[in-house]
Order: C-alpha cells, then structure tokens, then sequence
C-alpha cells in the first residue's frame, strides 16, 4: 500500500457497510487533495469491488466465531500522485481459477480492447450462478487506465485469501 492511508475497514461486509465506506471516503477524499474527476472514478470501482466481496466472500468461522485475521478487509492509499485501492477476503479454492482467468482476460486487453470485451460480455448472456460475468473487472481496469492486481495466498485445505489491487493517477 501506498504512504498515506485515506480509509481502512477490517470486518464482516454487508450493503449498509459498502454505504458507510462510500460515505467515508467522500469525507476523507477532500482531506487528501483528490479531484473530483478521481473521486468519482474512485467511487465506481469500490462499488464494483465492495459488492464483489459481498457476493464472493467467504465467511471463516471457527467454533462459531469468526476467525479475525482472515476477516475481509478494504484500504484506500495514496500519495502525491497515485490511489490505490486494496481488498482482501477469504474465497474456497475452487473460486481462484476462475478469478484468475477473469482478471488474466481483461489485463491482456489495452483501453480499445477492453470496450470490445465489455460489449461483447455484456450481449453473450453468459453469468455465473452468482451473477458474475467479469464485468466489473472490465469496468474497474476501463475506470483506473490500470492493469488489476492479484495475489491468492493459501489459508487452509479449502480457503484462499483473495487480495486484489487496482491503483490509478490522482
């Protein structure tokens, strides 16, 4: 992550805890010279990555409570020039294949490419059981100009802790 953290959540996530995160960083961006410009860019690709941990998390629980490290989590960073937005959560094993494929597909597009890409997600009805077609990666890669970030990183027989990245020019 990047010097300066703007905006740092650790715990279970729901609808209402995407509004506050979306509330807390409208407050905090003006506390940290971000444009208007990136703010809203900003805004589009936490909704896009907030309900995927939402959605895909999956929730650790150990003798009925939920194990704390393994918790998901969001952070927003930056410094003079760049944001960079951090999300981590835990996802069964079977989920990492398929996310990386997802996210391999749109960082091999460049900006021209990936419009095609959306277009054509978007008319071939093809969604997974969760609703996911990709089209929120194609969405957050088009927002930031970036490539997206990934690490998954082993927490158990049937669990891997998804960290995904996405940073952008202030």
């Amino acid at each position: 992550m990047l010097s300066k953290s703007i905006l740092i959540y650790q715990g279970p996530f729901s609808f209402s805890t995407i509004d506050w995160l979306l509330s807390e960083f409208k407050v905090h961006a003006q506390d940290y010279d971000i444009s208007f410009k990136t703010y809203k860019k900003m805004i589009s690709v936490m909704i896009e990555a907030l309900e995927n941990i939402t959605k895909y998390s999956d929730q650790l629980l150990c003798n009925g409570k939920r194990i704390p490290g393994f918790c998901p989590s969001f952070q927003i960073s930056c410094n003079d020039s760049v944001i960079e937005m951090e999300a981590t959560n835990p996802i069964k094993k079977q989920e990492v294949k398929p996310l990386k494929s997802k996210i391999d597909k749109v960082n091999s597009h460049d900006s021209l490419a990936l419009k095609e890409l959306y277009k054509s997600t978007i008319t071939n009805g093809k969604f997974s059981a969760k609703g996911g077609a990709g089209l929120g990666f194609i969405e957050m890669a088009k927002t930031t100009g970036s490539k997206l970030e990934y690490a998954f990183e082993n927490l158990s027989k049937e669990h891997s802790l998804y960290t995904f990245r996405v940073s952008m020019h202030k």
